[in-house]
């Protein structure tokens, strides 16, 4: 970390902590004491140590001896090392953005220079969860995560962090691989939360009204809970998908609107903060899906375009690396969906043809393994939709028929189970998902 939260910061550190009351936690524990992190970027990623602990150059004080420094693209974001509750999350001198996570006995991970959080105070974090995005806030000579273990009270350093990937040795140079995904063992344990707004592991139903109003229903038992108006204005947009692009465990709202553009609206505490674009030219496309394709616990983007090819949009930071065509003959399908069927943890492709047969396509390595029919009599739904409802892991069937009513099949094996009627009054929504 450049020049960064040195002893002789101590005492704007300590007036931060009186003036704001955020930094003394009264909540205590979540990873057991020992227990070892994980790197704090996402599994299967990679980036460059450029400062290791005890270093010459500013990791040699007490506020920084135990700390690495990793060079990461602005955006990357950024996961809890362990489970714990966010001690802070905001402003520090010098250290710009930062998080601290408390995994008790005053034993906290640090991030630094962010370039913003999507935590809060009190939030508790599971390991693997998103909790912001890198940067170069604070005293910094280029965007890069300073990640130490700090007592939560007075951020002096604590201790180098034990790792199963590395354990304690961070050679400069080195690009350590993380293995740093959510647990399965969690709520939703397919991993990627196709239309979960709550965070709960059991999806919701959103969907976009003919005024354009963008309305959340819990998931409420075996039916609905009473709506909850979330934004306005998307009766132009194009097609419109709930998943989690963050990676924090609840689904965010994306949507091309009439111009192309592919947009991200985070999910911030159930209201959606202003969007980011992450593409463009997606106006042609026939189908737009997000889910997690990938498995590493963040959705991707997956589109049918104009000549019916299926392409697949790894995430990539905070936009999209480059497409990988996994299928053709699209073209004459009249809903397509992506979401964790087989419930391995990474999506899988489902569509409805244009006899209403409705069929799944496994996730097998980079493509497509052989379809299987699971479905029948889909031609006159107006909406047809896979996420997990149930909550076991695997995707199930949502769909709106002609009349408006929508229904809920449940995954059952191979097929669907006897369907069941959560809601009705649906037949004039542009997009439900």
């Amino acid at each position: 970390m450049e020049v960064t939260l040195r002893r002789h910061i101590a005492a704007s550190l300590a007036a931060l902590v009186a003036g704001l009351g955020v930094m003394t936690s009264q909540q205590s524990a979540h990873a057991g004491s020992g227990a070892p992190f994980k790197l704090p970027y996402r599994a299967g990623h990679a980036y460059t140590i450029t400062q290791t602990p005890g270093s010459g150059f500013s990791h040699n004080d007490a506020y920084n001896r135990h700390a690495v420094d990793f060079a990461m693209a602005q955006g990357t974001p950024i996961v809890a090392s362990a489970a714990g509750i966010i001690h802070y999350a905001g402003w520090s001198a010098g250290g710009g953005i930062i998080a601290l996570i408390d995994h008790g006995n005053n034993r906290c991970s640090q991030y630094a220079h962010l370039s913003g959080t999507t935590v809060s105070k009190g939030n508790r974090v599971a390991q693997g969860q998103q909790i912001g995005t890198s940067g170069a806030t604070g005293n910094v000579t280029g965007p890069h995560l300073h990640w130490n273990v700090v007592y939560c009270d007075s951020q002096v350093s604590r201790e180098i962090p034990n790792t199963v990937e590395v354990g304690t040795n961070y050679p400069t140079g080195t690009r350590p691989v993380s293995q740093n995904r959510l647990s399965t063992g969690l709520p939703g344990a397919d991993g990627e939360r196709v239309s979960d707004f709550s965070g709960d592991g059991a999806a919701d139903v959103l969907g976009v009204d003919a005024s354009g109003n963008l309305w959340y229903y819990p998931h409420s038992g075996a039916g609905l809970a009473t709506p909850v108006k979330i934004g306005h204005g998307w009766s132009t947009f194009k097609h419109v998908m709930a998943a989690d692009w963050s990676g924090d465990g609840a689904a965010d709202i994306l949507g091309v609107d009439s111009s192309g553009k592919l947009l991200y609206y985070p999910n911030n505490n159930y209201k959606l903060s202003g969007p980011t674009q992450i593409g463009h030219g997606w106006s042609t496309f026939k189908h737009v899906m997000a889910a997690d394709w990938s498995g590493d616990g963040a959705a991707d983007i997956l589109g049918v375009d104009a000549n019916g090819n299926l392409w697949y949009y790894p995430h990539s930071g905070a936009g999209l690396a480059t497409p990988v065509k996994i299928g053709h003959g699209w073209s004459s399908f009249k809903h397509v969906m992506a979401a964790d069927w087989s419930g391995d943890g990474a999506a899988d492709i489902l569509g409805v043809d244009a006899s209403g047969n409705l069929w799944y396509y496994p996730h097998s390595g980079a493509g497509l393994a052989t379809p299987v029919k699971i479905g029948h009599g889909w031609s006159t739904f107006r909406h047809v939709m896979a996420s997990d409802w149930s909550g076991d892991g695997a995707a199930d069937i949502l769909g709106v028929d002609a009349s408006g009513n929508l229904w809920y099949y449940p995954h059952s094996g191979a097929g669907l189970a006897t369907p069941v009627k959560i809601g009705h009054g649906w037949s004039s929504f542009l997009h439900v998902m």
